[in-house]
């Protein structure tokens, strides 16, 4: 019977770590002064190459090299990252909300923050480039959740 009460007690704390918007590396909601924001970086082929660098050390080993979320690290996590490469992924999602997650991480998935990482120039390039993997156009209408 103790047994069984610890497993319960167990399952119950995942449960709350998991449902906890504490866990996650941000809040549940973008601010909105954020996820209404357009990109302040004009896109330029210097900018995309820039982004294309960081991904490349910082993002590629779980995101995959086309954003596909089949990097080779991907498998190590508990949530299969996002495939960047359709459409839908990313299509609804305003710049600013792809900024923050970039900027703020996403701790229950494994994503760290790049706030100090990465000025926020190069966070708003990154979200110019996976706008080029998911062939999504620049947006400032924030998802509806």
């Amino acid at each position: 019977m103790t047994r069984v009460l610890k497993g319960v007690a167990l399952g119950m704390a995942v449960g709350f770590f998991l449902l906890n918007p504490k866990t996650y590396g941000h809040d549940d909601q973008v601010p909105k002064d954020i996820a209404t924001k357009k990109n302040p970086v004009a896109s330029s082929e210097a900018v995309l190459a820039k982004a294309k660098t960081a991904y490349e050390e910082n993002c590629l080993m779980c995101h995959g090299e086309t954003g596909k979320g089949d990097g080779p690290m991907a498998s190590m996590l508990k949530e299969k990252p996002p495939d960047f490469s359709d459409p839908k992924t990313l299509g609804e999602m305003s710049d600013g909300e792809i900024f923050w997650i970039i900027t703020k991480g996403n701790k229950a998935a494994g994503m760290p923050p790049f706030e100090t990482k990465f000025s926020e120039e190069e966070r708003w390039g990154l979200v110019h480039l996976m706008r080029s993997m998911s062939n999504t156009k620049p947006n400032n209408n924030p998802a509806k959740h």
